[in-house]
């Protein structure tokens, strides 16, 4: 009720809006979308929630990046030295490791894990090739470092629990489904944000009309005031009765200095609230609205609500992904079975590792010593509590988005019937107040004229202008009241930014639209 009522107040504030360009001579101005799209430009509070609105799905391209294609490189070196004894004869005291790795790999959203690599291994040792600790006759076996290049493709896959990305697919539409509901989740708070910045416009149009009314006051009492004294001269009225007015006249000029302060206050934090320039003048408000909207009707406006409120859209998303929660549980009892292989090609020889991929006889491309290897692992959960409570708990908020959902149908039908009854009937209060305003209008002319006459005394004259002030009063306030309720009939609809044409996509700030 109170994000409604905030809503509300703001969007009074749209109906009565305009500004004054800064530093300029020449007053201007601005529409409703103007001024919705001055608020969402240059209000401070809005733009910071307009960048939150940016990473709304931050969460989803989080996850997609795992599916991105990465470059892998790595080295391996590893030494060793031992003592001369019999054992190391024919392995060396010192031998010499090298490993070195490239190659690129990828995860598809099939569950897929996909591999290209090359590999070098340098062995060195320096077995036989001291002469003085090799026996006669073996010098002839000690070589030089013997390089194997290989290059290889491994492909692995989930059977079961994650058959071909099943899982990972499921989890990706939620995390998508997430973000489009914090999406709708900031945009709606974007719309708070611009409501606490155009409240302030109102604001000041209210200070600025209660001025305007204590002007007018004082502009009618002073003329009641010199026609009373000049009635005293032709001895039709008493000085008493001049005492009264000028009282009256004292009390008005009181009022009217503190609506000027007030004023001056709202206009101050108006200029702050929009980013304004301190110099910057306004000018007049913008007429409210005073016609019904031509197409008000109950179910058109229900199912333009069901479609288009945030709300509304948001429990369907969260239906879905209850949906495929419960599925991810139901697969997570089964057993985990990957496959996995590997192939490749390899070569070896003491001349270089680049000889393994030119050589035309024996290199890696002939494809003559070919790397074969495969690979199948299984677990299978055993009285796993964990996997129980997941499938417990999937089912539990299957069942609250069901009852959540059953709710909110009826609420917003409910929401969208009372909107444009209280519109009806707030249009018709306004029709009514018109008709007051004007009768007083006409009843006060009439008694001033003859009071001029001498027919009425002052206190009379006071009462009817008091009674239109009042009405006057009574019809700002009636008019206010049917723009606040067509502002919520269009909130409950979530048609207001489609109203004020206002294109959602720009909600984003500039240099993070997609």
């Amino acid at each position: 009720m109170e994000r409604r009522s905030a809503i509300s107040v703001l969007f009074l504030t749209l109906s009565s809006l305009a500004l004054l360009a800064a530093e300029s001579d020449k007053n201007f101005e601005l529409n409703l979308k103007d001024a919705v799209r001055y608020a969402i430009d240059n209000n401070r509070d809005v733009m910071r929630a307009r960048l939150e609105l940016a990473k709304s799905d931050t969460d989803y391209l989080k996850n997609e990046g795992k599916y991105s294609w990465r470059a892998l490189a790595g080295t391996d070196i590893q030494q060793n030295r031992f003592p001369y004894n019999q054992n190391n004869l024919f392995t060396g005291t010192k031998t010499q490791t090298n490993n070195y790795s490239a190659g690129i790999d990828k995860l598809f959203t099939t569950g897929t894990y996909f591999k290209l690599e090359a590999k070098q291994t340098r062995f060195d040792s320096n077995a036989f090739e001291d002469p003085l600790k090799t026996p006669a006759g073996f010098g002839a076996l000690g070589i030089p470092p013997l390089f194997t290049d290989s290059i290889n493709v491994t492909i692995s896959q989930d059977l079961l629990k994650n058959a071909f990305g099943y899982k990972e697919r499921n989890v990706e539409t939620m995390l998508e489904n997430q973000s489009l509901i914090l999406k709708d989740q900031l945009e709606e708070q974007v719309s708070q944000k611009v409501i606490n910045a155009l409240v302030d416009y109102w604001n000041y149009n209210v200070k600025d009309s209660s001025y305007q009314t204590f002007e007018q006051l004082l502009k009618n009492t002073k003329t009641v005031r010199d026609l009373t004294i000049r009635k005293q001269g032709l001895g039709l009225s008493e000085s008493f009765e001049v005492n009264q007015w000028n009282a009256l006249l004292a009390q008005v000029e009181g009022q009217m200095a503190q609506a000027e302060a007030e004023r001056e206050e709202a206009k101050r934090k108006l200029i702050r609230s929009l980013n304004l320039p301190e110099t910057t003048v306004f000018s007049k408000t913008t007429p409210l609205s005073e016609e019904l909207p031509p197409n008000i009707n109950y179910e058109t406006d229900i199912n333009y609500a069901y479609l288009h409120r945030a709300d509304f859209k948001s429990i369907a998303r969260k239906k879905e992904n209850a949906e495929l929660a419960l599925k991810n549980a139901k697969n997570d009892a089964l057993p985990t079975l990957k496959a996995a292989g590997t192939y490749g090609y390899q070569a070896q020889n003491l001349q270089g590792g680049s000889t393994n991929y030119t050589a035309d006889k024996n290199g890696v491309f002939t494809g003559s010593y070919p790397v074969m290897q495969g690979s199948i692992d299984m677990s299978y959960p055993i009285g796993d509590t964990g996997v129980k409570a997941g499938l417990r708990d999937a089912e539990i908020q299957k069942r609250q988005v069901g009852l959540e959902e059953e709710d909110l149908t009826k609420s917003v039908a409910d929401d969208v019937r009372t909107r444009i009854d209280i519109l009806k009937a707030s249009y018709k209060v306004m029709e009514n107040a018109k008709k007051t305003e004007d009768e007083a209008k006409k009843y006060y002319a009439g008694v001033l004229r003859s009071f001029q006459q001498g027919r009425f005394n002052a206190l009379t004259v006071k009462n009817s202008l008091d009674t239109l002030v009042q009405d006057q009063l009574a019809l700002v306030r009636a008019k206010v009241d049917f723009n606040i309720n067509l502002h919520r009939y269009y909130v409950s609809k979530n048609a207001l930014f489609e109203e004020y044409g206002v294109d959602r996509a720009r909600l984003l700030p500039e240099g993070f639209q997609k």
